[in-house]
């Protein structure tokens, strides 16, 4: 009689043997699949996390100042913000270019209301005086540079040779002034310069705490020389800021005059300063 397939025993065991060592190397593929399956599931949670966060705070300011940047400098890159009081301070570096420039320079922004930046000034350094000229007060200047107030306002100090007395001390006055580049002779200048400190000292004397003035700096602007033809007295006008100890800026005008025999003449907005 002949075996009929169908009439197996449902008690006899199937056949499901693996050559020798199948059995791991599938039950392996198996394993090596799952942790691939679960890699990958891992991966797409974290990016979907990843794009679905709000962009941070930081990453906006970077973006800010990149725009504000490349204005100036096509391939711009932007590192190390701060942001403080509307201003902020970075590294900007131009990866294209060779030296400083490639290196990267500290770089001000000033910054709008609706987060936008503009560039206001690129350096490979700012005094406390210089950024005081762009607007930013002595505490929000210590939040940018990640120092205090008070190591502010010494830098200021050394950086106009002030030295704690009633006296302010006195900047860019060795400087070249407009027309022809005039210059001011030591003589004259040791002369008004003693001329303003006894006008300031006596008024620092009197003044109200913070408000004594440490700075006098001399600027280019609104500089200027005239030579009367008939005396031969010859004016020279220049412009100063005066700086407070808590970071006021003010602008005056100075002018001191020299002609025949020793005549000397200094004011200060207008105002006889007494000769020295």
């Amino acid at each position: 009689m002949q075996w009929d397939p169908s009439s197996q025993s449902n008690n006899e065991p199937y056949d499901n043997s693996y050559a020798p060592g199948e059995y791991e190397r599938a039950r392996l593929r198996k394993l090596v699949l799952v942790a691939v399956a679960v890699v990958a599931a891992i991966a797409m949670v974290a990016l979907m996390v990843h794009f679905s966060q709000p962009e941070s705070q930081q990453s906006k300011y970077i973006k800010s100042a990149t725009a504000a940047a490349r204005k100036q400098t096509p391939n711009a890159k932007v590192s190390n913000i701060k942001v403080a009081g509307g201003f902020a301070r970075a590294v900007v570096s131009d990866p294209t270019a060779s030296g400083q420039a490639s290196a990267g320079n500290t770089t001000i922004f000033k910054v709008n209301q609706d987060g936008s930046m503009e560039q206001l000034a690129n350096g490979s350094y700012f005094s406390p005086l210089d950024l005081l000229q762009l607007g930013i007060p002595l505490a929000t200047q210590a939040k940018l540079t990640g120092s205090d107030v008070e190591q502010v306002k010494q830098n200021l100090a050394d950086a106009c040779g002030y030295d704690g007395s009633s006296s302010p001390g006195y900047s860019g006055f060795d400087g070249s002034f407009s027309p022809g580049g005039w210059q001011i002779d030591s003589a004259t200048l040791s002369g008004l310069e003693q001329a303003l400190s006894d006008t300031i000292g006596n008024e620092n004397a009197s003044a109200k705490p913070g408000k004594a003035v440490v700075c006098v700096n001399a600027t280019q602007k609104n500089s200027n020389v005239t030579t009367d033809t008939n005396t031969y007295i010859s004016t020279f006008t220049l412009q100063a800021q005066f700086v407070t100890d808590d970071g006021t800026l003010t602008t005056h005008t100075i002018t001191f005059a020299t002609g025949p025999n020793h005549y000397r003449n200094y004011t200060l907005d207008g105002h006889d300063l007494p000769n020295q």
